[in-house]
């Protein structure tokens, strides 16, 4: 708990330097960013906030689908609850360490076997990558100038993130289909706890290792089987990624913005996600709003740059967040409240 808070005030902090930062850097005033906010069109912030929200739920429909295949009845209120831990403990921890365990805490509580925990966080966030891949292709085939407008350094981040995210869907695709690779892992450990002498809990890990691969490979089994659930999972997942992007399309257009370059907001949004997605900083803090500014100055003047930075990104990240951590409070309450039932709450 003390870890997470440190983690969230630091977040803060680095918050308030990149907004420093960015005033500095693009000359706007904090009465100008006033004065842009105020002209601001509420028509187009209410798709933006919808967008907001639908972040949060098409993560947890896709979880709600994976688990419900695996033979868990949980209800769709949980997968929201789910996607909202994953969300807001990504976004304070670096290379968003935090968001799988915390999300897997709440699946555990709600009675889920830890194997299908496993097996369904591996699956959707491998969706998750292919479904960021897929839009990187399409902005790079479609908007490939865009790309090279981007300074150097902007170009070298993107660049690294489309490669990590390519070896990271091949690392889970070969640990969903090779059950061999979680055995020697678990073997490693069972190995070390009997060089320290400790042959009866190596003797206990070895038989719950044994149950462990059994049950791991029938989950992968089931859900190698269902091809309509893979396609789901990934069109859920590739709405998910296109709901959060969409968000600073939709700023643009509140901020008077031509809705002829919304594709190429879209593009250029698309490429920030890429180049900030695998930095090590919680919630690429700094990183992504500074890769968003210097895509948007493609389009826009320095200040309006700046003011659409701030705007998009207190939107999808900052009021995210926000929800995202009152959903977990309210979760971790209900839980405690009905901890003797039993039952998915």
């Amino acid at each position: 708990m003390k870890k997470n808070i440190l983690w969230t005030v630091f977040t803060l902090c680095l918050s308030v330097l990149t907004f420093y930062a960015l005033f500095y850097n693009s000359g706007l005033s904090i009465s100008e960013l006033r004065q842009n906010i105020k002209e601001v069109s509420p028509v187009w912030l209410i798709p933006a906030a919808l967008c907001m929200l639908g972040f949060i739920f098409f993560e947890g429909k896709s979880l709600v689908l994976i688990l419900r295949t695996l033979g868990y009845p949980v209800k769709k209120r949980r997968g929201f609850l789910y996607a909202s831990a994953d969300i807001y403990f990504s976004s304070i921890t670096p290379s968003a360490t935090g968001g799988q365990p915390a999300s897997a805490y709440f699946m555990h509580k709600d009675g889920i076997s830890a194997v299908a925990v496993t097996v369904s966080l591996i699956l959707n966030l491998t969706m998750y990558t292919i479904a960021l891949i897929t839009l990187a292709i399409v902005s790079i085939i479609f908007f490939p100038g865009i790309f090279l407008k981007f300074n150097t350094p902007c170009e070298i981040m993107i660049l690294i993130g489309i490669f990590a995210m390519i070896i990271l869907t091949i690392f889970f695709i070969i640990l969903l289909k090779k059950q061999s690779i979680v055995l020697k892992m678990g073997n490693i450990f069972i190995s070390m706890l009997q060089k320290l002498h400790a042959k009866s809990l190596a003797e206990k890990f070895q038989t719950k290792l044994d149950t462990m691969i059994e049950h791991y490979n029938e989950c992968v089994i089931t859900l190698a089987g269902k091809k309509r659930l893979l396609v789901k999972t990934y069109l859920l997942n590739i709405l998910q990624r296109s709901a959060q992007i969409l968000v600073t399309v939709f700023c643009y257009y509140a901020m008077h913005g031509n809705l002829s370059d919304g594709l190429k907001i879209f593009a250029i949004q698309t490429y920030v996600v890429l180049g900030s997605n695998f930095i090590p900083v919680p919630g690429a803090v700094g990183i992504s709003e500074f890769i968003m500014y210097f895509g948007y100055i493609m389009l826009v003047n320095e200040e309006s740059a700046c003011s659409l930075a701030i705007l998009s990104r207190g939107i999808s990240f900052y009021t995210c967040s926000i929800i995202s951590i009152f959903a977990v409070i309210f979760g971790y309450i209900m839980i405690r409240l009905n901890k003797n039932k039993g039952y998915l709450v």
